[in-house]
């Protein structure tokens, strides 16, 4: 009909824009956010649902229990359909069952509730993950995986608080509507505004066991998650066993130990911006990678020592604490893009690895400092922050880099270090 207005559609986000950045980040927060708000009610939770405060605290143990298992399916099912309807469905996952837990009159319901809130958590990363390297190559996407990486080291620091102002307007219920409504508005830019990322030329076929396997048989893709997953069991130790440490045997009060708690968290967040910006500088990965295993390990070790000696402090602990967070934050991007860089077709699988293994490492960390505290005190938490960090540089070294070197010698010498295509890669930029 002449003179009817014209509906244009909503045009997709540009992958090189800020917003298409932006975005992404805003979807790894998710996890952060749904395990740091309720953490300051668990008293309340369990109070209004007639249970003990142990019992409550099972809700942040079944959400990370989703969030482990989950990928494992969702990040092969992305691998076939695609990247955009899985994703799609962990968002509505999220949105729709934190919308339910507000409502929850049991603990029962409730920690089902959790647990398929993490499924669809765990979901939206590794597909976060593995868009990313669908659509960059190199240092590029190192530099993505950064600024990604940056948001989620954002979100520890806000949520607590949040939650704290959230719940003293609406009570605890209200935090769950939140964390609904954050996902509901994510489910609808995701909608409006993502494009499909997996080329139709890399989706695989093949059986979902076989993928796995190729991933745990991939040296270098294998080794780097082993390294972020050692790693991130060296950080978790760290945040399970903080809140026991600082109050219970250095005696910090509690809103002293949220301030801590955030000093620590910014230097992730510091980490993950010099990633960025070295990464695009053209600063090898592998460089990188060491920079980062030395700030950790090196932490780690000094915390040890003092823990040993018997002249552990607050400042010191924080200090060294922060300085192991700037080295996870710089080789968090590194160890993720290049545990999915070998194998393009199965990103999704190999991202899915990749964090399933994490939280299982975190998971075990967990209860280790948990299960040892009360014999060893702030041995229990420093021990296997130790342990981890020295065990992901000896996998680095006798893996990665050995798997590495390898393949540069089986090119002639063509692959230079740290080039973006030194395993013979072909680049799947679009």
């Amino acid at each position: 009909m002449n003179g009817a207005p014209t509906v244009r559609p909503m045009r997709s986000l540009d992958p090189k824009s800020a917003a298409f950045t932006l975005l992404l980040g805003a979807l790894v927060t998710l996890s952060s956010f749904a395990t740091d708000m309720g953490l300051p009610v668990l008293d309340a939770t369990a109070a209004s649902l007639g249970v003990t405060s142990a019992r409550a605290a099972y809700t942040l143990s079944v959400f990370i229990l989703g969030f482990a298992l989950g990928p494992l399916l969702s990040g092969s099912l992305s691998d076939r359909l695609g990247r955009r309807p899985v994703l799609l469905a962990g968002c509505a996952a999220f949105a729709g069952f934190g919308a339910a837990a507000a409502f929850a009159r049991s603990i029962e319901a409730l920690l089902l509730c959790r647990l398929v809130m993490g499924v669809g958590a765990g979901t939206v990363q590794v597909l976060v993950i593995a868009t990313v390297r669908d659509l960059y190559a190199g240092a590029e996407a190192r530099v993505r995986q950064s600024y990604v990486n940056l948001a989620a080291g954002l979100a520890p620091i806000i949520a607590p608080t949040l939650g704290v102002l959230t719940a003293a307007v609406g009570g605890w219920r209200s935090i769950y509507g939140v964390l609904a409504a954050g996902g509901i508005a994510l489910l609808g830019v995701v909608a409006l505004r993502l494009d499909e990322s997996l080329r139709r030329t890399v989706r695989c076929s093949e059986s979902i066991p076989r993928r796995y396997v190729r991933v745990l048989r991939h040296p270098v893709s294998a080794g780097y998650v082993l390294v972020g997953a050692l790693n991130f069991g060296a950080l978790f130790s760290y945040v399970s066993g903080s809140s026991l440490v600082l109050i219970n045997v250095l005696h910090v009060s509690r809103r002293t130990f949220g301030a801590l708690f955030a000093f620590v968290a910014l230097g992730l967040v510091v980490g993950a911006w010099v990633s960025a910006r070295l990464a695009r500088r053209g600063i090898a990965t592998e460089r990188l990678v060491a920079l980062g295993l030395a700030a950790i390990v090196a932490s780690a070790v000094a915390l040890l020592a003092a823990t040993v000696a018997g002249v552990l402090s607050v400042w010191f602990l924080v200090s060294l604490a922060a300085v192991g967070a700037v080295g996870q934050g710089i080789a968090r991007p590194h160890t993720a893009q290049g545990a999915l860089e070998p194998l393009p077709e199965i990103a999704g699988v190999a991202s899915a690895v990749l964090s399933s293994t994490q939280m299982l490492t975190a998971a075990i960390t967990a209860a280790v400092v948990a299960a040892l505290f009360d014999r060893y005190s702030s041995l229990a938490m420093t021990a296997p922050m130790t342990a981890c960090a020295l065990a992901s540089v000896a996998v680095y070294v006798a893996v990665v880099r050995r798997a590495e070197i390898a393949a540069t010698c089986a090119s002639g010498g063509r692959i230079g270090r740290g080039s973006d295509d030194r395993l013979g890669l072909v680049s799947t930029q679009h």
